[in-house]
């Protein structure tokens, strides 16, 4: 509650991470709004436009843009995705790095240390930035792949993953 009995508002926004979220589980004292959508990166929030100013949000994007990227583009989505976060009006933005993704059957970690190295030049370029880098990216790693045991799917995840992110959103957020 803030000072006027009021739950603390905050607005989740991204890909299916954010949208498959129990929010009302997780964070039963807050009031959350859930923008996440399914299947959605850059592009969704490069052209977001619900006034969420009045919230501390909460952002997740980019395991769908990954099969796009290359080392040829990456500093430039590097750059469309850091304006892209810092144009959300927030009283308060929290966001989230990539999640690593399983999409290999020879159990390859060729995607994740891309994702490793893309996460590094996110964190570089938000310096100097309001924005609170949420790093749950090894928590969420087993032996170089997302931890099976935290997803449904090898992708989505589940109660195990979901309170790895509740965790580190309380307490970066000190509610």
């Amino acid at each position: 509650m803030n000072r006027m009995g009021e739950k603390p508002k905050f607005a989740f926004l991204g890909n299916s991470h954010m949208a498959f979220w129990a929010l009302d589980v997780y964070f039963p004292s807050w009031e959350c709004l859930n923008y996440g959508a399914p299947g959605e990166g850059l592009v969704y929030v490069e052209s977001f436009t619900v006034d969420t100013s009045d919230c501390q949000v909460v952002i997740q994007f980019g395991t769908n843009d990954i099969y796009q990227l290359n080392d040829e583009n990456m500093d430039d989505y590097v750059e469309r995705y850091v304006k892209a976060v810092l144009a959300i009006p927030s009283l308060k933005t929290y966001l989230f790095c990539i999640f690593p993704r399983n999409d290999y059957d020879d159990y390859s970690t060729a995607v994740n240390q891309f994702i490793r190295v893309l996460n590094r030049k996110i964190y570089e370029k938000l310096q100097g930035t309001d924005i609170v880098y949420l790093d749950v990216f090894d928590r969420l790693l087993l032996d170089g792949r997302l931890n099976p045991e935290l997803t449904l799917d090898d992708l989505h995840l589940n109660g195990k993953g979901y309170s790895i992110l509740s965790e580190a959103l309380k307490r970066a957020s000190g509610l």
